[in-house]
C-alpha cells in the first residue's frame, strides 16, 4: 500500500482538511441543475461518489470546469461548502498525480 491510498478514505480527506462531510449530502438534487459546459457530474454525483471513496470523485471533469458556477455564488440547501469540497478535492487529485481536465 503507498502512502496516497493509506491516507483514508476520501470523505475523510475532506473532512479533516476543510470540516466539511460530504456524507451530510442529504441526496436533495438541488444542485443537480446547476451545468457548465464541459461538467460530467454533477456536485451531488461527485459528493456521493467522495462518500463512498469512489475514484470518479477525483478523475472527472467537472472539478476543473465549474469554477464559473462557483463564484457565481451557487450553494447547497443542507449547508456544504461547494468551494471547499471542490479545493479539496482538486488538492487531493493533484496530490495523487490525476492530471486537471484541459480541453485541447
Amino acid at each position: 500500500m503507498n502512502h496516497l491510498t493509506s491516507r483514508g478514505p476520501l470523505w475523510a480527506i475532506i473532512l479533516s482538511g476543510t470540516g466539511e462531510d460530504v456524507r451530510q449530502c442529504g441526496q436533495c438534487f438541488v444542485c443537480e441543475d446547476y451545468r457548465e459546459p464541459g461538467m460530467d457530474l454533477t456536485f451531488g454525483e461527485i459528493f456521493r461518489a467522495a462518500a463512498d471513496d469512489q475514484s470518479n470523485a477525483l478523475t472527472n471533469r467537472t472539478l476543473w470546469t465549474c469554477d464559473k458556477l462557483l463564484l457565481n455564488g451557487i450553494h447547497c440547501q443542507n449547508g456544504l461548502d461547494l468551494i471547499a469540497i471542490v479545493q479539496a478535492l482538486r488538492d487531493e487529485a493533484q496530490l495523487r498525480g490525476i492530471q486537471p481536465y484541459s480541453e485541447l
